[in-house]
């Protein structure tokens, strides 16, 4: 999909912005505002706060919906319900704690910052590369920093504090399978929830609390499952047309189009969700020193350099 003309280590950047402590690993100089859990094997957003309210708020309606509603109308109803749930609250922790594609940070400035920017090809288009001053690389296509998390990140669609994370390339499938499968879930709710109400109407009569609570379940998972299927319905259309959140907002505000990952319809659906999930830029589980020996090679050659002309100059005033 992408062809970059330059260097892929200057465009992504070379080692974090870390001081290469010995025994350290990159987890535990990781300059970014995220949350690292599981020794650098988890990372998420920065503020859970609205991620356990989401939490708390699901579990509560589904627990009102188990005790009072489903258990009045079939076995079966339980069942299902625990697999929609089983499966949005899986959708849901895969994309609350996957890397969604953060980029190594630059050690020093590029020392291209000042020369005219890289660019790169993209689906025969040529695409100028801008140039973040925070993680001091050349952001490749799609690319943009989260000021939430404080890190530029590949394939940015938006920062959804709802999972705790930004939504990008390595999670983009499971936030989608998230919000398609908690509208299902949210339909179910609702459909069962109205059942209850007119069996109640049309002769077996059910107690006060049992329609209370099932009219509370019909209007907050009523709204709730019509704006989350409008929301990913939303989502399929940007993934059939090859574009981001971010590119169709700044593309709506010029008054133009922002699709320059559009090839194709099935092609644009198979790469989010038939692919192989792309490996991490970042290896958080590194020791930080072996992971700026190996980035920052273009620093350190820079910084030889520049002691050797001084050792050089200095030694020819005493000739």
């Amino acid at each position: 999909m992408e062809e970059v003309g330059e260097d892929e280590l200057q465009l992504r950047g070379g080692g974090g912005d870390t001081k290469g402590e010995s025994g350290k690993r990159m987890w535990e100089v990781f300059p970014g505002k995220n949350l690292i859990c599981c020794r650098g094997r988890c990372i998420t957003g920065p503020d859970p706060s609205i991620f356990i309210f989401n939490l708390v708020l699901t579990f509560a309606a589904l627990g009102l919906f188990y005790a009072f509603i489903a258990i009045r109308l079939h076995p079966i109803v339980i069942v299902i319900g625990f697999i929609l749930h089983g499966i949005s609250f899986y959708f849901l922790l895969r994309a609350a704690f996957t890397d969604p594609g953060i980029l190594r940070r630059r050690k020093k400035p590029s020392s291209d910052e000042e020369g005219d920017p890289p660019t790169a090809i993209v689906n025969g288009k040529t695409v100028q590369l801008s140039y973040c001053h925070t993680c001091s690389i050349y952001r490749p296509p799609k690319c943009k920093h989260c000021r939430t998390c404080d890190n530029c990140v590949e394939e940015f669609d938006h920062h959804c504090p709802w999972v705790m994370n930004c939504v990008a390339k390595r999670n983009y499938r499971y936030f989608v399978g998230f919000v398609a499968s908690i509208s299902l879930l949210c339909i179910y709710v609702c459909a069962c929830s109205i059942a209850i109400v007119v069996i109640s109407v049309t002769g077996d009569q059910q107690p006060a609390g049992v329609i209370l609570c099932a009219i509370i379940l019909i209007l907050f998972t009523g709204c709730l499952g019509i704006t989350l299927c409008g929301f990913a319905c939303f989502h399929c259309g940007l993934i059939a047309q090859g574009i981001t959140t971010n590119e169709y907002i700044k593309g709506r505000a010029d008054g133009g189009s922002s699709k320059t990952g559009c090839t194709g319809c099935m092609k644009n659906c198979y790469d989010v969700y038939c692919t192989d999930l792309p490996k991490p830029d970042l290896n958080l589980m590194a020791p930080a020193d072996v992971e700026m020996k190996n980035r920052v090679s273009s620093a350190t050659s820079f910084t030889k350099q520049l002691i050797l002309f001084f050792v050089l100059d200095f030694a020819g005033r005493f000739r």
